[in-house]
C-alpha cells in the first residue's frame, strides 16, 4: 500500500512511486517544511478535492487512493472516516473470528529486512501484513496517527488470524500498542551498524542536496523528505559543509546505534513478548521457525531477501487492505 503546494499536489503520489523504482529525479525536494502538520493537512484536503472521486468506493483500489493522499498529508477525521468506511465495506462478505486474531508489529530501523520481515509474515494462511501501512507516525507522534492504526488493526484482527505491520515509526508508540492489544508480539530485527548504514547511504544518496532524514528542515545542505518526520532530528555537525556525507554517514550510524539500544533493552525488560532477530539470520529456516512458533501461528520457511540496495520491493502488493 501504498507536496509541495502547487496546483495539483496528487501529482506528488506519483513521485512517490517513481522514488521507490529509483526513478525519480533525486534532486528534487519538497519546498515546505514536513514536519509542519498545518500544511499536510491543507495539502491533504487538496488532494482529496482534486482526486477524492476518481476510485469507486467499495474498492481496494479506493482504500488504497485514500491512504496514499494520508501518506502525502495528515490522517484527517474526513479521511479517516472515509478510508474505515471503505474497509469495512469490502470486509463484509468474510466471517468475523471467534476471537481475534494475533496483532504483531515488526520495528527496526530502517534497512535491516523489514520488508522481508513482512513478506515471511505474509506467508501464514489467513494474515493479513504490511510493509509501512500509512499514516505515517512521526517521531514525536501525532495522536490522529496512532489512533488510525490502532483502529486498523483492530478492524483487521476481527478477520484475519495474523494481522502485521511492519516499520521503523512503530518504537515510540509501543506502550499504546500493548495498552490496546494486551497479547500483542513485537519482532524487532537488529542489524549490523556499518551495514545498515552503508545501505541507507546508497538509498539516500551522497553529496550536497542528497537526502539525510536526521536533520532540520532548512539546513542549506540536504534536500527535505515528507519522512524526515518519521526520524529524530540531530543538530548538523559544525563540518557538514566540507564533508556531507562524513556527517550524514555519523548521524545514521548514532541513530541506529541508539534505535538498536533501545530494542535491545524492550526484549530484556519483556522476552514474553518481544523477540528480537539479527537481519543476517532472517532468512535462515531456524530464525524463521522461531519467529512463527513466537507468534503461535504456521508460516511458511522460504528464502526471502528483498530490497537489497533498492527500494523497489516495498511496493509489494502483499495485501489489498
Amino acid at each position: 500500500m501504498f507536496v509541495r503546494p502547487y496546483k495539483l499536489p496528487f501529482r506528488a503520489i506519483t513521485r512517490r512511486a517513481l522514488e521507490r523504482l529509483w526513478l525519480r529525479p533525486r534532486r528534487i525536494g519538497i519546498s515546505f517544511d514536513p514536519s509542519d502538520r498545518t500544511v499536510r493537512e491543507h495539502l491533504a484536503d487538496q488532494s482529496f478535492d482534486v482526486h477524492g472521486k476518481e476510485e469507486p468506493f467499495g474498492t481496494a483500489s479506493r482504500g488504497q487512493l485514500v491512504l496514499r493522499i494520508i501518506e502525502e498529508g495528515f490522517p484527517k477525521p474526513n479521511l479517516a472516516a472515509e478510508y474505515f468506511r471503505n474497509l469495512e465495506y469490502l470486509l463484509r462478505t468474510r466471517t468475523k473470528r471467534e476471537g481475534c486474531g494475533q496483532v504483531v508489529l515488526g520495528l527496526g530501523t530502517g534497512r535491516c529486512g523489514s520488508t522481508s520481515l513482512t513478506a515471511l509474515l505474509a506467508s501464514v494462511e489467513e494474515s493479513c501484513c504490511t510493509h509501512e501501512n500509512p499514516p505515517l507516525i512521526f517521531w514525536t507522534p501525532q495522536q490522529e496517527q496512532v489512533q488510525f492504526h490502532m483502529k486498523r488493526l483492530a478492524i483487521l484482527a476481527d478477520y484475519f488470524s495474523l494481522v502485521c505491520d511492519v516499520s521503523h515509526w512503530w518504537l515510540n508508540v509501543l506502550d499504546s500498542f500493548f495498552t490496546n492489544f494486551p497479547a500483542g508480539k513485537i519482532i524487532g530485527l537488529i542489524r549490523d551498524v556499518d551495514e545498515c548504514v552503508e545501505s541507507f547511504m546508497t538509498t539516500r544518496g551522497h553529496g550536497w542536496e542528497s537526502w539525510n532524514h536526521w536533520v532540520p528542515y532548512g539546513n542549506g545542505i540536504w534536500i527535505a523528505h515528507l519522512w524526515d518526520p518519521t526520524y529524530p532530528t540531530y543538530s548538523v555537525p559544525s563540518y557538514s559543509w566540507r564533508n556531507p556525507d562524513r556527517a550524514k554517514y555519523e548521524l545514521i550510524a548514532r541513530y541506529v546505534r541508539e534505535y538498536n539500544a533501545r530494542l535491545e533493552a524492550l526484549a530484556e525488560q519483556n522476552p514474553v513478548r518481544v523477540m528480537l532477530v539479527r537481519t543476517e539470520e532472517l532468512s535462515e529456516p531456524a530464525s524463521q521457525r522461531k519467529i512463527f512458533n513466537f507468534v503461535n501461528v504456521n508460516g511458511r520457511v522460504a528464502t526471502i531477501k528483498l530490497n537489497v540496495r533498492s527500494v523497489i520491493d516495498a511496493q509489494l502488493p502483499i495485501t489489498k487492505f
